[in-house]
């Protein structure tokens, strides 16, 4: 690995640090089939490990691990799980991803909002940069059906549901090579 990857992965690890704790989960995967929600089903599944060797964070609630393959938090999901799915700009992606922190998956119930915005919002800038300017980005959150670029700190808490969980919320990356996915749970 040279200096510059692991510089990278090194960013990586904090920004992932920094956004997912108990509760949530950020993997991702190699890109190795046309059609992207076979490899996201491998990632969430955690069939498959990083391309790059780089770290993931995978947490169920209370802090223990979560279960593979169909005892896992996405064991119910199918292709057909994807329809609800849609595409979301970057922008609006990286404030999904920093809206995971509350409870709901909205900034009012993120402590300090105001004070750790610009440091959240930086770390989930990591994320979609890691694959690309022409990754696409998906996301379960209602509001980007109609609008992939609204503001997604001020959107109705509305979800398609991807597990069992009482709400999830969470964004798919896309590139030509990998897919990530980064994923929060509400079991209230």
């Amino acid at each position: 690995m040279t200096r510059t990857d692991t510089d990278a992965a090194a960013v990586w690890s904090r920004s992932l640090s920094a956004l997912f704790g108990e509760g949530m989960f950020a993997a991702v995967g190699a890109r190795r089939r046309d059609d992207w929600r076979l490899d996201a089903l491998d990632v969430m599944r955690l069939t498959t490990g990083d391309p790059r060797g780089w770290s993931r964070r995978i947490s169920a609630a209370g802090g223990s691990a979560h279960g593979l393959g169909a005892d896992g938090p996405f064991g119910a999901v199918v292709r057909a799980t994807f329809d609800g799915a849609y595409p979301v700009s970057r922008r609006s992606a990286e404030q999904i991803v920093v809206t995971l922190h509350g409870a709901w998956f909205q900034t009012d119930d993120i402590p300090d909002f105001s004070v750790r915005e610009p440091g959240l919002t930086a770390h989930a800038g990591v994320l979609p940069g890691r694959f690309g300017a022409d990754a696409v980005l998906f996301t379960n959150a209602v509001t980007a059906r109609t609008d992939p670029h609204a503001d997604m700190f001020h959107r109705d808490g509305v979800y398609e549901g991807f597990t069992g969980h009482a709400m999830d919320c969470g964004v798919i990356a896309v590139s030509a090579t990998e897919v990530g996915v980064f994923w929060a749970f509400s079991t209230d």
